[in-house]
């Protein structure tokens, strides 16, 4: 006997799902990295890439001078670009294009850009790693200064030692400076050395190194961003507040897992997992300091301060502090205060005297670097205005308020966000998709690098539910339907029936770059609702705790990587952040060395940073019954499209 057929539901009508450019803000620089060299270049916008090279030894084939008449400047572009110019479409083949190759002389500099020169005889990987941030305008006032000094006459000061003498030249007000054992031992050489006539490296009250005249307008300092995938350096200049030069790398701890939980049970399974996860950072972090001075042109010696940001974890593994107390109730870690330690204590290789600031955390899981967050925002600054920031990843680490109150909670997200427990899923390095549209008759993918996907990172898993969730390929339980007809917008054929189970075909083999399909399997997309869920409860929890409803909220700002490449319309549209105009919303970039550096270049943020985290109040949302009873409520995705 036949099974009766189950009748299919109305077909309705599907629109396709395309979202709006994101707003930027402009700027009259922008980064351009060049591989495989490593070159960081800052170059005026609207230069060509053939002018920002010009000025380097990068060599670049070219016979018409740059007028775009033989087609051999050719550059590969591995991050994101728009389509070739007249004179690309003409000289270039149709397979290049696709691959991102583009014309030196005919391609214009309107945002930070990763391109490849020359031929390589393997696959160069590009992992696109967020470096910068919107930094607010603020007096200077720098945690290091040199002075420039001129010594009298031995004879007017007969008797006097020569520190004594330093101090009687600088004036009234240093009558109490110090200097360290070091800083005296070298004293006699270099004041020889100098003719008397140099310049003091101060900081607070104490004088750590006296340098020649000349080097007196040599005023660099240090950020780093300890992130737990990837960790981001940065050059500072302390006269102005420039960034000179800003490197990455992915972060070497990896190997011991990829987020914070594991890596904490590393050290507690292991007696020496501490001093190994230590050395393994301060080596990356060496690496990149390397680099930046390179591109400075500096030596070690010329760098005397520095600050570095993190999650609590981090920030103990970066000073050898047993962590073990972050891994279980109450999750206590051994110090929450700012730290100002030696940096050669730590083991970085700057100058003997240099000192590296470590950011004051507020508890286990929410560390130095949404302190940072928090300074790069201006919530603290803001009388009336209602801010919700966030820095999303394995940790949704979230704070709401302004300066009559601020809360701060951390609301387990799990690793989806990353695109790890993905099927597909990966970081943001070539081949992840990192953002999908609908349109055209089928599914549009932007892919970083410019080539054949491979997988799926965290902004693409967010765009591709959203688009899914629009055209009604997902409903709002976050199941895939299988009968639905989407034809003139996603082929209804992409829904693949394996095992019993719905999933939704991504990329075919024909469409990936390995030729292995690439789906968004069911569970998958079980994962991302368990993720949103986490945040959106988070935020609800706070929100209530602040008596306040959307409608209160005035701006929003998203921190770290996803939040900078993620659309806000696609976090609205499954549910990650609450529903408000989209012009509230506003990306941080990233935020943890933006508050680093603004700690660098004002000792007011040092001391504000140290306030926030004694006056920010923390919401333990494991203990909270309305946190686990929003976190079921947001677990479905929203019915309602937003346009």
């Amino acid at each position: 006997m036949k099974k009766p057929r189950k009748k299919k539901s109305k077909k309705k009508k599907r629109r396709s799902f395309s979202l709006p450019p994101p707003r930027k803000q402009k700027q009259r620089h922008i980064w351009l990295k060049v591989l495989p060299e490593d070159l960081w270049l800052k170059v005026r916008r609207g230069k060509t890439i053939l002018e920002a090279l010009q000025k380097t030894d990068v060599e670049l084939e070219g016979d018409c001078g740059g007028l775009g008449k033989c087609g051999k400047c050719k550059v590969k572009v591995l991050s994101s670009l728009g389509p070739p110019s007249k004179e690309g479409k003409e000289l270039l083949e149709e397979e290049e294009i696709r691959q991102g190759v583009r014309l030196a002389c005919r391609t214009k500099l309107k945002k930070d850009l990763t391109i490849q020169v020359g031929e390589s005889e393997e696959e160069v990987t590009y992992y696109q790693i967020l470096k910068m941030g919107h930094r607010p305008i603020f007096h200077l006032d720098p945690l290091l200064d040199k002075k420039l000094v001129t010594l009298n006459p031995e004879g007017e000061n007969s008797g006097l030692a020569d520190f004594e003498r330093i101090k009687l030249a600088m004036g009234p007000e240093y009558q109490d400076l110090t200097a360290p054992l070091h800083c005296l031992r070298t004293l006699p050489e270099m004041l020889a050395k100098t003719e008397f006539h140099g310049a003091a490296v101060v900081h607070d009250k104490t004088m750590i190194a006296w340098q020649p005249w000349e080097e007196g307008g040599r005023r660099y300092g240090l950020v780093f961003d300890l992130g737990t995938s990837t960790l981001v350096g940065k050059l500072i200049s302390l006269l102005d507040g420039n960034e000179v030069a800003a490197i990455s790398r992915l972060n070497s701890q990896s190997k011991y897992g990829s987020n914070v939980i594991s890596r904490l049970q590393y050290v507690k399974e292991n007696s020496k997992g501490l001093q190994r996860l230590n050395e393994l950072l301060i080596k990356d972090l060496n690496r990149i300091t390397k680099r930046l001075l390179y591109v400075g042109g500096l030596q070690p010696e010329d760098i005397f301060i520095g600050v570095a940001a993190g999650n609590t974890t981090m920030q103990h593994l970066l000073l050898s502090l047993d962590p073990r107390g972050i891994a279980q109730a109450p999750f206590n870690p051994v110090s929450t205060d700012g730290m100002i330690v030696k940096a050669g204590d730590v083991g970085l290789e700057v100058h003997p005297e240099a000192l590296l600031y470590v950011m004051p955390t507020r508890s286990g899981y929410i560390g130095g670097d949404l302190i940072s967050a928090v300074l790069a925002s201006g919530a603290a600054e803001q009388d009336d205005l209602m801010i919700l920031g966030m820095d999303l990843g394995t940790n949704g680490e979230i704070f709401l308020g302004n300066r009559k109150r601020l809360m701060t909670c951390s609301a387990a997200a799990g690793p989806a966000l990353e695109g790890a427990k993905i099927s597909h899923g990966m970081i943001a390095r070539s081949g992840a998709i990192e953002g999908v549209s609908s349109g055209n008759g089928d599914l549009s993918c932007r892919v970083i690098s410019n080539i054949k996907p491979k997988g799926i990172c965290g902004s693409g898993l967010v765009d591709l539910a959203a688009v899914l969730l629009h055209t009604g390929i997902v409903d709002h339980e976050g199941l895939v339907q299988p009968d639905l007809e989407n034809a003139n917008y996603i082929p209804g054929s992409r829904v693949i029936e394996r095992s019993g189970i719905d999933d939704f075909l991504v990329a075919g083999p024909d469409e990936s770059f390995d030729g292995r399909p690439i789906y968004l399997r069911q569970k998958d997309i079980r994962e991302l609702q368990l993720a949103k869920g986490a945040v959106a409860a988070g935020i609800k929890t706070l929100m209530d705790e602040m008596g306040i409803g959307v409608d209160n909220i005035d701006r929003i700002y998203l921190a770290g990587a996803l939040g900078n490449y993620v659309h806000p319309l696609s976090a609205m549209r499954i549910g990650l952040i609450p529903r408000v105009r989209p012009d509230i919303v506003q990306s941080l970039g990233n935020a943890a060395s933006t508050g680093a550096s603004m700690v660098l270049l004002s000792r007011a943020y040092w001391q504000k940073a140290n306030d926030l985290a004694h006056s920010i109040e923390h919401i333990e949302l494991s203990t909270r019954l309305d946190f686990n009873e929003y976190f079921v409520e947001s677990l479905n995705f929203p019915e309602e499209n937003l346009w």
